[in-house]
This record gives C-alpha cells, sequence and structure tokens, in this order.
C-alpha cells in the first residue's frame, strides 16, 4: 500500500473511500436488478432454451473481459482513472437502457458486447486505485465490505427485481439500472482527480500485467481459486433459470429468492472470512471445492426447490470467501506502479475460465437436463481443484523444509 497508516483517516471516515465505495455499491445493485430481468428476458423470447441464450450472453461478456481488461490500466494511466471510470458509467447507461426495447436474441448479444466493454475497464481500475486510498492494516477491512458489497446486491438486486418485475414489468428494470450507473457516475465525478490517480513516472507495459500473473506463485495462487469459482458460479447463475421455470414451474418470484439466497451466502462467506483467523481461513479456502462439490451434488441428486436455496447458499458462501482470499494475494504481491495492470490482467485472466463454464452450463442444462448437467459440473469442479491442492501440499512441504513458498 502506498498510504502511511498515520496519514489516513479511519476507513469509514475517509470520504474517498466512501464515495468510490458507494459508486461500486449503487452499480452493483442495478447489475442484480438486470441480471434477473436478462434471465426473464431470454425466457420470454425463446422458452425453454433461455438457459442456452443466458449461457452465450455471459459468454459473450467474458470474450470482452479477456479481450481488453488487460489494457485498462494502460488505458487509465493514459486518460485517467477517474474519467475512465466516469465514462464506463455513461456508457452503460445508455446500453442498459436500450435493453428495455430488445425484441430479438441478436439484439441482446449486440448490447452484450457494448455494456461488459465499460465493465471490462471500470471494475479492474476500481479494485486497482482502493489500495492506494487506504493503508495497508485497514486493505483486509476494505476488501472484506467491497466483496459483500458485491453479495449484498446479489441479495438486494433480486429482491428489488421481484419488487420491480410485479410493478413495471422485466423490461422496465433495465431502466433502473441505467440509473444506478447515472448514481455511480455522480458520485465518482464529485471524487478529486488527483486523489486516484496512480502516479507512473514511466508508462508500463500493457501486457506486464500477464506476465506477472503467470510467473508469481502467490498470483498464480489467486487464478486457481478464480477458476474453482468460475465453475461453481456459472452453474448457479446459468443453469437455475430453467430449472425453477421449466422443471419445477414455479413462478419468477421463485427464481428470484434463489439468487438471493445465493448472495446471502455470500455474504455471510466474506463476513466470517475477514473475522477469522489465518490458519481458519486457510481451512475454509482448502475446504470450498468441496463443499460447493456437495452441494452441486445434492441438488442433482434431490432435485427441489428448498434444497436448491440452501446449496446454493453454501455455494455462495464459498467462492466470497475464495475470493477475498484471491484479492488478498493480489495487493499484497503487487507495487502500487504496477497494481493497476495486475488487477486487470487478473480480471481477465480469471474470466477465462467463466468463458468455458459459462456455456457449457447452457449447452449441458438445455440437452441433457439440470440433474445430469449438475453431476458433470461437480466431476469437472474436482478436476480444477486438484492443481490448487498440489499447489497447497507443494507449499506446506516447502513450509517444513525451511523454505518460503
Amino acid at each position: 500500500m502506498n498510504i502511511p497508516s498515520d496519514q489516513v483517516p479511519g476507513l469509514w471516515a475517509n470520504r474517498i473511500f466512501q464515495k468510490l465505495y458507494w459508486a461500486h455499491v449503487i452499480s452493483l445493485l442495478g447489475s442484480g436488478i438486470s441480471s434477473v430481468a436478462l434471465g426473464l428476458l431470454a425466457h420470454a423470447l425463446v422458452g425453454a432454451s433461455a438457459s442456452e441464450v443466458l449461457g452465450y450472453t455471459l459468454t459473450i461478456r467474458i470474450v470482452v473481459i479477456v479481450l481488453f481488461s488487460p489494457w485498462a490500466g494502460h488505458i487509465g494511466e493514459r486518460f485517467g482513472a477517474r474519467a475512465i471510470m466516469i465514462w464506463s458509467d455513461i456508457i452503460r447507461v445508455a446500453i442498459v437502457s436500450a435493453f428495455f426495447f430488445v425484441d430479438a436474441v441478436w439484439q441482446i448479444y449486440v448490447l452484450a458486447i457494448f455494456l461488459n466493454l465499460g465493465s471490462a475497464l471500470f471494475t479492474p481500475i476500481y479494485k486497482a486505485v482502493i489500495p492506494g486510498v487506504v493503508t495497508e492494516k485497514q486493505y483486509p477491512k476494505a476488501l472484506a465490505i467491497g466483496s459483500v458489497a458485491y453479495d449484498v446486491s446479489s441479495i438486494l438486486g433480486p429482491a428489488l427485481a421481484g419488487l420491480l418485475i410485479a410493478t413495471i414489468g422485466f423490461r422496465g428494470s433495465f431502466l433502473v439500472d441505467a440509473g444506478t450507473f447515472v448514481l455511480s457516475a455522480l458520485l465518482v465525478i464529485v471524487v478529486p482527480r488527483a486523489a486516484i490517480e496512480v502516479k507512473n513516472a514511466t508508462r508500463t507495459a500493457p501486457w506486464h500485467g500477464v506476465g506477472a500473473m503467470l510467473k508469481r506463485p502467490a498470483l498464480r495462487e489467486s487464478l486457481l481459486l478464480a477458476l474453482q469459482v468460475s465453475v461453481g458460479g456459472a452453474f448457479v447463475l446459468v443453469g437455475t433459470v430453467d430449472f425453477v421455470k421449466e422443471e419445477l414451474a414455479l413462478p419468477d418470484r421463485f427464481y428470484a429468492w434463489a439468487m438471493a439466497l445465493y448472495g446471502l451466502g455470500s455474504v455471510c462467506g466474506a463476513l466470517g472470512y475477514s473475522r477469522s483467523s489465518e490458519g481458519l481461513r486457510k481451512t475454509w479456502v482448502a475446504m470450498g471445492a468441496p463443499v460447493m462439490i456437495s452441494a452441486i451434488a445434492l441438488v442433482s441428486w434431490f432435485g427441489s426447490f428448498p434444497v436448491l436455496l440452501i446449496s446454493w447458499a453454501f455455494v455462495g458462501a464459498v467462492q466470497s470467501m475464495l475470493g477475498v482470499r484471491g484479492g488478498e494475494l493480489l495487493a499484497v504481491n503487487s507495487d502500487a506502479a504496477e497494481r493497476p495492470h495486475i488487477f486487470a490482467a487478473h480480471f481477465a485472466l480469471s474470466h477465462a475460465g467463466w468463458g468455458l463454464t459459462y456455456p457449457l452450463a447452457g449447452v449441458l442444462t438445455t440437452q441433457i437436463g439440470f440433474a445430469k448437467a449438475g453431476w458433470i459440473f461437480a466431476a469437472v469442479l474436482l478436476g480444477v481443484a486438484l492443481p490448487y491442492w498440489l499447489l497447497q501440499l507443494k507449499s506446506r512441504q516447502g513450509d517444513d523444509n525451511g523454505a518460503i513458498p
């Protein structure tokens, strides 16, 4: 971190952090609303093939992020972090508003390209500037409440979406989402430009972050954790809509409740992780994959809505813990000048896993059903967890031999 602890107010008294944090929270809340609306829009257009359409839409998101996120740090250096964050919000206002008028699947795909271009720039820059406005001691707490913000949006977003859909329809909820990006932009505008700019006398190569992510063991560990998250998360986000709407034949609000429990689990996971000892945190992270595998297997076996709610809460809790741990690894193993590039590279590379799991979840759920797709995803999750377990075993052996992992 680059701010001494004796020169910065407490975290919640830090006005720069507050503005950036609430800008992020408000935009995430809108995204939570539109995620539910997008699933219902796909169902309205194609019926039982909604999971496949949603899977392809989310795949477009990943492709855009993988291609453009590594450039976020370079663009931020060129035009300024504050300016890029503001314009990213403004672009998303226009694109999200356009979803109100969509009447064909191809329009969803086109709009998804431009919508996620804004996210590909905003999110890594936001994550990169936070370590520069808080102290090293404050950062773990800032990281945890940032994760909570993401997860709370998963609760309040679907819950609010349920109310909006009942009153103005799922198309109208896209307009509400556009309003959240307006508020986010206004909050970033009032942040002094100098407060969040990364001072770097020499421009860093755009692909520096990618190289660092692949070379440094701790950063590779963060990628392995992100890969586990992508497998469990993709099945939840893509497969749930068809399971609830088609196989269980339940109303729209049940889908919103399922996603809300998924978010509630994430909040509990983030809070529990941040309040645990270092040893217990390592245990939680190591047990993450087995818990997700068990949860997916239970839903696939029983095929009931109550089991779905409980299982998705556990999956959400694990994802949050793994995400916070990954963020800690990124911050500790990067300096201020390169941090925008490190976070941008991680944002891109970690989403590459989602680029594979999103369409896989969509196709499998549509073609062979939710239960069989769940068993396949449980097996895939076991496969991607093995490299992480081997890395941890090697690290413990290094500790026993007096080596630094």
